[in-house]
């Protein structure tokens, strides 16, 4: 009988083990052009893109076309442009050629970069896709899900449906969640498509 008890103690200790440190897997994904048109906001060409505006533009465009660059100095208002001097490499050093964000033409330019217009950014408005393979991923409801570790990756699908550069955006604050997010996103796969897309996703995991 105590065999019998012990023997069910291990199961429930083993499910509730499982239910507890299951990856917690996010819903919401959001295409990299809806991305930014949050993070950007309403944008009044006349009135002048903003100090904030500029930046957001920038760093995208630091992290996208130029390499190594990792982050950015705070815009300079020079009139008609904000100028932001990206850092590269590991110890972060100012490149020798700064990126200009035209406050009435929403135009992005840098050094041999190529030129962005505002609604190249965020002109797109196509659905963000799912993957095939998210069958179970809906998050579990957990007493304070705010307490949730929550990774912000940025990634592309690939025509063939697979996920390519996958990068981080915001870390959850803890490596392993960290790892086990990025291997969450890698293991993905998309409906095959005509080009490639980039998206964004929040990963919720490691709730215990």
């Amino acid at each position: 009988m105590s065999s019998s008890l012990g023997d069910m103690m291990k199961i429930l200790i083993a499910v509730l083990a499982f239910v507890l440190c299951t990856p917690v897997h996010a819903q919401d994904i959001k295409t990299l052009a809806d991305e930014l048109a949050g993070e950007i906001g309403r944008v009044d060409l006349n009135a002048g893109i903003t100090q904030k505006q500029a930046e957001t533009m920038a760093q995208y465009y630091c992290q996208r076309f130029i390499g190594g660059c990792g982050s950015a100095y705070p815009a300079i208002d020079r009139n008609l442009d904000w100028v932001m001097t990206p850092k590269t490499g590991v110890a972060g050093v100012a490149d020798q050629d700064a990126i200009l964000i035209g406050k009435h033409t929403g135009t992005i330019s840098w050094k041999t970069g190529p030129d962005l217009r505002l609604a190249d950014l965020i002109g797109s408005r196509e659905t963000a896709p799912k993957p095939l393979n998210m069958g179970g991923a809906e998050p579990r409801r957990l007493p304070d899900d705010a307490l949730v570790p929550t990774a912000k990756l940025q990634f592309v699908v690939s025509p063939s449906g697979a996920v390519t550069h996958t990068s981080f955006r915001r870390s959850s604050g803890n490596m392993k969640c960290d790892l086990a997010a990025m291997r969450i996103v890698e293991s993905w796969r998309f409906p095959p498509r005509k080009q490639p897309i980039a998206l964004v996703a929040n990963v919720k995991n490691c709730a215990h």
